[in-house]
């Protein structure tokens, strides 16, 4: 379930959205979409670098750098729901969206559960992912729908397939390199062991 979020199965859906908007000629929706999703994303990308490179965090909170995995989901699932229930009844779209949000919250539990990431990297992340789609959902009330035809559903599932057989995730094996080359260090820091050092050993050389 926690594979939900990752950007391997996060983006295809993502993408599938965006072309899901663009057939049905919602212009307007696929570019806030796609803007609102970049800043979340470049915003995880960001801290990631931040801490891999420069030691960024804030040691008393547990907080290294933001969840991909909480962004991912809880930005991507409530609006999936939103949009392909278009047609359906507002309860019922009302209730994929609530879905959508319940499922996202789980997998940031989870997330914490399971030691991936702490309690207040999740919250972060997953506030930051809410204001996305709950953001989303709320300029689409204000704009028309996008239209459905024979083709949607067959193109965006085309769209799920390519960006999936692109392997998005490997950009996350990038982040090191970027982290080294502005910041001038050998190796980045290291996640597990930033953690150990940071709250049980202040003095630690990891921390310069």
């Amino acid at each position: 379930m926690i594979d939900i979020g990752h950007t391997a199965v996060a983006l295809p859906l993502a993408a599938a959205i965006a072309v899901w908007l663009i057939a049905g000629r919602a212009w307007r929706l696929a570019f806030c979409w796609c803007l609102m999703l970049a800043v979340g994303l470049g915003l995880v990308a960001s801290s990631k670098i931040a801490f891999l490179g420069w030691d960024a965090g804030i040691p008393s909170l547990a907080f290294k750098a933001l969840s991909g995995h909480a962004l991912c989901a809880t930005a991507v699932l409530p609006v999936l729901f939103f949009v392909t229930l278009q047609e359906a009844s507002r309860s019922w779209r009302r209730s994929g969206v609530v879905f959508g949000v319940g499922l996202s919250l789980v997998l940031g539990v989870l997330l914490v559960q399971f030691k991936f990431h702490t309690a207040s990297e999740v919250f972060a992340s997953s506030l930051l992912g809410l204001s996305i789609s709950l953001g989303y959902i709320r300029i689409a009330g204000n704009l028309p729908a996008p239209g459905v035809h024979r083709w949607t559903v067959p193109m965006s599932a085309l769209a799920f397939v390519l960006v999936f057989a692109v392997k998005p995730s490997v950009v996350n094996h990038k982040l090191d390199d970027v982290a080294l080359y502005f910041s001038g260090r050998d190796h980045p820091y290291k996640w597990s062991e930033k953690l150990v050092c940071k709250v049980n050993s202040p003095a630690s050389p990891v921390n310069r």
